[in-house]
């Protein structure tokens, strides 16, 4: 059933992700034309990098992949299950976040210092980025209970309405910039006021539509709830694992606060780059996560390694020609959309090389999104909070040194870089992942070997009679067997160890009366041509370590 629901889901989030992306996009043509790059436009772009922070966290990662999982399985046991879960969620989340903005509220001053220890040097920025960041706070605890309640929608197969909702930020921060007769401060107060309404809308939204589908959540706390412990053992390390990825842009944030405009320029090029990684990676991510979850409940292995190959193909054709459209167009795309009002040339010059920078990591983004859904999907959060640690490392380790050679530059080429380095650690574990087990390995060689000294002890008792040469046929047959399993140990996918294959491909190579060394080599160059006509295969040649002269049939 997801399985085949699964593409038209895509393609309605996408929809509506790329309608709330262009709204985004009039947004940022006016951001650029009424604040440019300017002390007022970085005060206001930390301010909103907080709240969205949390809802990248919340909204697009973390909690729905902690949730949707434990979700899933007590739906399809029981409803009123599911909803007993749900509520206890509830009750922790809003208890939980509520204290944290309460806390984030006082401590805001040095919240801005750590985020932005650049502005240490103008006091006016420090004030006005205190006073923007109190007016959007509220917004995370409003995101926050509305990823709760777009989980539970997702879960059903409807994405229409999740999709939709984050159109009312764009609207409202599009109302306030068309305000006339407004000061840039003012304008600011008005904006970070703006993004808290959004949010109280957008929950307002789901939760409506939650009650129209009969699941009225109370705010109630529920005791001895096993679902809830489960929950947390995988939100823990998944909503550390979120905040790892963010951390990175908190991170970027900071070393360019040292610079005067450097955080609007990384916004005006991280909203760009951002289009395409939304339409296709966050779309994608979405959809993907409740799909696969299912399939690894039922157990459908095959089907969930078919949707994932299928969904990596999908997604890279997809976002291969947006990398290399945003690289070569760069320059004419910054200033078609942000060249107005007090954003000039030389502004369009900084955000397009800053642009090209983060184009390159652009695939690399998407299929991370991809991979931690696998993971997730397999409750495991683990290995993707670790990942997340190895590439926000590296990503430190070259973003001080690169922003000190090059400016902002260095930071969009740093991130890039740790985002490829992200992508092959996810490859290798999965790739791991996907061989077979130590189990199946011995199953199927001790089903072997039972079977031929079964049929071998047969024959020599049957010698001399009418019934030796069917059973000694049958010997010879399941003697043959052992090709199979040189073949596969050679290619180390019989077992999850590789002593094991080693072991088991040298006995084999013995009952084959294969020299083990030199067939695994001439082997795979076996492989490596398949369309060769050479009459003589190159396997057994004596020249089986040069290429074969003769590729292709004339």
């Amino acid at each position: 059933m997801y399985n085949n629901k699964a593409p038209r889901s895509i393609i309605t989030v996408s929809l509506f992700t790329g309608l709330s992306r262009l709204l985004g996009l009039i947004r940022d043509m006016l951001f650029s034309r009424v604040i440019g790059i300017s002390y007022v436009a970085d005060a206001f772009f930390i301010a909103l990098r907080i709240p969205n922070i949390f809802r990248r966290i919340t909204s697009e990662g973390a909690f729905s992949a902690s949730f949707i999982p434990i979700f899933s399985r007590d739906f399809s046991e029981n409803k009123n299950k599911s909803i007993n879960f749900a509520e206890s969620v509830l009750f922790y989340m809003i208890t939980t976040i509520t204290l944290l903005v309460l806390l984030a509220q006082i401590l805001m001053p040095l919240l801005i210092y750590l985020l932005a220890g650049g502005f240490s040097e103008n006091q006016i920025k420090i004030d006005i980025a205190t006073s923007y960041s109190r007016l959007t706070l509220p917004y995370i605890i409003f995101i926050s209970l509305s990823s709760l309640g777009s989980a539970i929608i997702n879960n059903q197969g409807k994405f229409f309405v999740t999709s939709l909702a984050p159109i009312f930020l764009n609207i409202f921060l599009i109302i306030t910039l068309l305000f006339p007769n407004l000061n840039m401060i003012d304008r600011g107060y008005l904006l970070s006021f703006a993004v808290s309404i959004s949010g109280f809308l957008h929950f307002l939204l789901i939760f409506y539509v939650l009650k129209k589908q009969k699941f009225s959540l109370r705010f109630t706390k529920k005791k001895d709830n096993k679902s809830l412990k489960d929950f947390s053992k995988l939100a823990w390390p998944q909503t550390i694992s979120g905040f790892a990825v963010q951390f990175n842009i908190l991170i970027s944030g900071l070393i360019c606060s040292f610079k005067e405009g450097g955080i609007s320029i990384l916004y005006y090029a991280e909203r760009l780059y951002q289009l395409p990684l939304a339409l296709i990676g966050i779309s994608i991510g979405t959809v993907i996560l409740p799909h696969l979850t299912s399939l690894n409940i039922n157990n459908q292995k095959k089907e969930m390694k078919s949707l994932l190959s299928n969904t990596i193909k999908i997604a890279l054709a997809l976002i291969i020609p947006a990398a290399f459209g945003l690289i070569i167009l760069s320059e004419t795309i910054v200033s078609v959309i942000y060249e107005y009002g007090v954003f000039g040339s030389a502004e369009v010059k900084i955000v397009s090389t800053v642009l090209i920078g983060f184009s390159l990591g652009l695939p690399a983004y998407v299929l991370i999104r991809i991979f931690s859904s696998a993971f997730y999907s397999m409750s495991d959060t683990k290995n993707p909070l670790k990942f997340s640690l190895y590439a926000i490392s590296i990503n430190i380790v070259l973003s001080v040194p690169l922003f000190i050679g090059f400016g902002v530059i260095g930071i969009a080429y740093a991130t890039s870089v740790s985002a490829w380095i992200h992508v092959i650690i996810f490859y290798k574990k999965l790739k791991e992942l996907s061989r077979r087990s130590d189990f199946e390995g011995w199953k199927h060689i001790i089903i072997f070997t039972i079977t031929l000294l079964t049929l071998g002890t047969i024959s020599v008792h049957a010698w001399g009679t009418i019934w030796f040469i069917p059973v000694y046929l049958s010997y010879c047959m399941f003697w043959g067997g052992a090709d199979a399993i040189w073949h596969e140990c050679g290619h180390r996918t019989a077992f999850k160890t590789r002593k094991l294959n080693n072991f088991f491909y040298i006995i084999a190579s013995f009952m084959n009366n294969f020299e083990p060394v030199r067939w695994r080599s001439s082997h795979s160059l076996h492989h490596s041509y398949t369309a060769s006509v050479d009459p003589h295969d190159f396997e057994v040649d004596e020249s089986i370590f040069s290429k074969p002269t003769i590729f292709f049939q004339s």
